[in-house]
This record gives structure tokens, sequence and C-alpha cells, in this order.
């Protein structure tokens, strides 16, 4: 095999002096000579001329440096850009998105084009490291198909599990991160609804968290900064009192409160039991379900929308299902996709993150909607649904669009092969070509229903005295 550099010239004793690729020939030197320059691998017999430019390799990217990406189709729903751009990024935020930006001196510059340039994707179901995750590696295998925000749902989630998940955020993951709890281990403590209020809302005594919420003071401290709480009928079965505690903490706290969507008289106990109130019904394919109702969202999940109708180690949705399914995204009735994290038996996922990328394109390929609203489905949208569950204006400035100031997470796209590139998380390249980049570890941090923090602390409790 060719050396890095090398250009194959001809095969000694082979006839004629070409590179088998059009390229000028060499004049031959007698029968067996080489052609100026050239060198002879004697181990092969194959004769080779050194590409003529020395390498050059790039420095180190200072802190100060920006980052240009040029010449992608930079597709950003949020605000309706679908054009090819160049991308300034600068201390981990969108510093512009221009027509053409000049380099400046010490830039480093990713080419993109022919590439899809696309912000970078929010998973609102995506399950990360839950329950007896023994074989799989979430935090580096979603975040190589383009997912640079991840909540997970797990509805084993206890109290402790911000803590136990923030440790992991602390000691280096490459994506923002972020969970809920399940709603029966906030139902299983000594704690009133109106403690339980008080505790989501930071209002409630350290005295009094110790006697109803936990006797550790990390879980304390904490599981207040979990995003939402999840119900899950397959888990439990809810009395109908505990229902309307959790949708009364969700509402006075501005937490989400999220329901596993797979059987259709639960999914409708759900929704009248929500009386208007928010609820996200999560991946109602599952169900078959996309029926209205007053403060009930479904989400769909995008292994059940591509053509192949879902994995075999997850589900395989009814054709006339997806139909139904498609109707609805079609209509406007159903605005959000997750992915439901790496479908793998011992994960519960009903589809993969790295079927997203593939299903925006496709939907959009198959005219069920354009490709700026297949992309909002996992990245403005989310973040707004989130914003108006939370009451918090963060979501939607930092996340879900490439607009200047937002957080500096894209996903550069190959369009033909329906693939994510290269992922950038805060700026840096979190993955290359479904690889993640180690380096990245780090990069992401936690996401709260109140903002995104670098660090939660836990995971420095033992390596600095306080």
């Amino acid at each position: 095999m060719a050396a890095t550099g090398d250009r194959i010239v001809c095969q000694c004793g082979g006839g004629a002096l070409d590179d088998r690729g059009g390229a000028p020939r060499f004049p031959a030197v007698g029968s067996r000579c080489a052609a100026p320059g050239a060198v002879r691998r004697q181990e092969t017999g194959m004769m080779y001329t050194r590409a003529p430019q020395p390498i050059t390799f790039p420095e180190t990217l200072r802190p100060d440096a920006r980052l240009l990406i040029r010449g992608g189709r930079v597709v950003d729903p949020a605000h309706g850009v679908d054009a090819v751009k160049d991308l300034a990024i600068a201390d981990g935020r969108v510093q512009e998105v221009a027509d053409a930006i000049l380099p400046e001196r010490g830039d480093r510059i990713i080419d993109a084009a022919g590439l899809l340039v696309i912000p970078g994707l929010i998973d609102l179901h995506c399950h990360f490291h839950d329950l007896f995750d023994v074989s799989t590696m979430p935090a580096t295998e979603v975040v190589a198909h383009g997912t640079t925000v991840a909540l997970t749902p797990g509805a084993g989630n206890t109290l402790m599990a911000p803590a136990l998940l923030g440790a992991e955020v602390d000691r280096g993951l490459p994506l923002h991160v972020g969970c809920y709890i399940g709603a029966a281990a906030v139902l299983s403590t000594r704690a009133s609804p109106e403690q339980l209020i008080a505790y989501f809302r930071g209002e409630l005594p350290d005295s009094t968290r110790l006697q109803v919420i936990s006797r550790n003071p990390i879980t304390n401290a904490t599981g207040s900064l979990a995003v939402g709480l999840k119900d899950h009928m397959g888990h439990w079965i809810l009395s109908d009192e505990d229902l309307e505690t959790c949708f009364a903490i969700t509402q006075q706290t501005g937490m989400l409160f999220m329901s596993h969507c797979q059987d259709p008289e639960h999914a409708e106990r759900l929704a009248e039991a929500s009386r208007g109130r928010r609820v996200l019904l999560t991946h109602a394919t599952a169900a078959g379900l996309a029926r209205d109702h007053q403060g009930v969202t479904v989400d769909f999940t995008t292994a059940h929308l591509r053509r192949s109708r879902g994995l075999r180690d997850g589900i395989l949705i009814d054709p006339r299902a997806q139909v139904t399914a498609r109707d609805a995204i079609a209509g406007g009735r159903c605005r959000l996709l997750t992915s439901d994290g790496p479908c793998n038996a011992t994960m519960k996922g009903f589809g993969d993150a790295r079927e997203n990328i593939p299903c925006l394109l496709e939907l959009a390929e198959e005219g069920v909607v354009p490709l700026p609203d297949a992309v909002a489905m996992m990245t403005i949208n989310p973040v707004r649904f989130a914003a108006e569950a939370t009451g918090q204006r963060w979501w939607t400035q930092e996340l879900g669009h490439l607009g200047a100031g937002a957080r500096a997470s894209a996903v550069l796209v190959e369009p033909h092969a329906q693939r994510a590139v290269m992922t950038l998380v805060e700026g840096r390249i979190a993955a290359f070509e479904g690889r993640c980049i180690r380096s990245a570890h780090g990069a992401g941090g936690w996401v709260s229903r109140t903002g995104l923090r670098p660090r939660v602390g836990v995971g420095d409790l033992p390596l600095y005295k306080t």
C-alpha cells in the first residue's frame, strides 16, 4: 500500500507509465528506470513519485481563535435560513452566519462544501446510562450521530440520579445531559405534595429535607436539578391521586411531565387526567396514537418513521400506524421527534439515535415536510416546548439554533450517506465520521430546567478540600 502522500506511477515491468487516473505520464528512461524523483518500494515491486508539496499540520487552536465552517448548506429553521453560508464560532458561541466570512490569521477552517450544517440535535427522550446499562456507551454513541443535548427519562431514576449522572458530567462528557426522575421515586418520600413543590422550587429548608426527602445531603442538594418527572405504566400504574400530585408538582414548579406512551388506554387516561395541563406523551408512535387533546403534546420516535418502520431490537410500527404518524407530522399535530436512546435489549429503547438524521432527511425526501420543518423537530421545536413548559427563556436563547450568541453546537451532515460527518459541542469537535473525539470529553454540561451549568460539583467533592 502506498505511503501517505505517495502516488502510484507504474507497476515495475508492467508497461505504460501512468497513474491509472489520467494524470500526465512520466517519460521512461530505460526499460526499468524510475521516473525522475521516483522511489522504488522493494517489498511491492511498485514505483511511486512523491507529492511535491510537504505536509503542513494545523497549529494548536488558541482559546481565542475562531473556528470557521465554510461553504455548507446551513439549515437553521429558527431563523428561516436555508442557504449556502459560512459560520463563525468563537469562545463556544456562534459569532455570525454570513454569505462569506473572510478567514483571518489564526482561524481554524472546516470545509463543509457539499454538507448540511444544522443545529445540534436536542433529544427530549434519550435513555442514557439508565438501569443496568452495562454494554452500551450512550455518551459516545449518540454524540457521534449528531445529538448534542440528551435528556434521559429512566423511570427507575431516583432523586439521587442528578448527583450520579452529574458526577459523570464533572468528570467529562462530550454532550449536554439532564434527567427526569421516576414519579414513583418522588411520591414514595415522606414529603407532602406541598413540600415536594417547595423542594423542587428550592424553597424547602435543609432541615426539613433531611426528614422528608433523603438522609443524603448530596441527594437533597441536587435532586431538584432534574428537568422533569417521568410516568411509566410498564414500571407501575399510578393511582388517580398520585397522577394528580404529579400534575400539581410539575405545573407549579415548571417541570416537564412525561408519560411513557405504549398502551393506548393508558395514554387516553393520561390525556383525560391532564384536564388541559401540560403532559408529553412520549414515543406516541409506539401506541399508534395521534389524537388531539388540550394540553397534551406527543412526540414520535424517529426509527418508526423510516422506510424500514423501526428496528428489530426495538419494535416495528404497523404500516397503517406509520401512515397516521406521517399524516400527523404533515398536518402539524406532531412537531417533536425523539430517539428513545440506543436500541439494545438491555437499554429498553424502541428506537436509536443513529436513526435521527436519516429520518429527518427521509421525511423531506418523501415530501412529508420540507427539510427545514423536519430539522426543526429535533432542534428549535424541542427547546420551544421546554421553554413554554418551564417558563424559562434560556432554552430558546441558547439552544436549538445557529443565531449569533447561541451555544455553538452543530452537526455537519453528509446528505447522500445520511450520516453525521462531524458534531460540535460548545464549539469543540466532539465526534467525526461516527467516532467520538476523546479530547471533547468535558465539553458537555448539565441541563436543568432553569439553565445549563458546566458542572454539578459532585464529581469534584472527592478531589478537593472544601
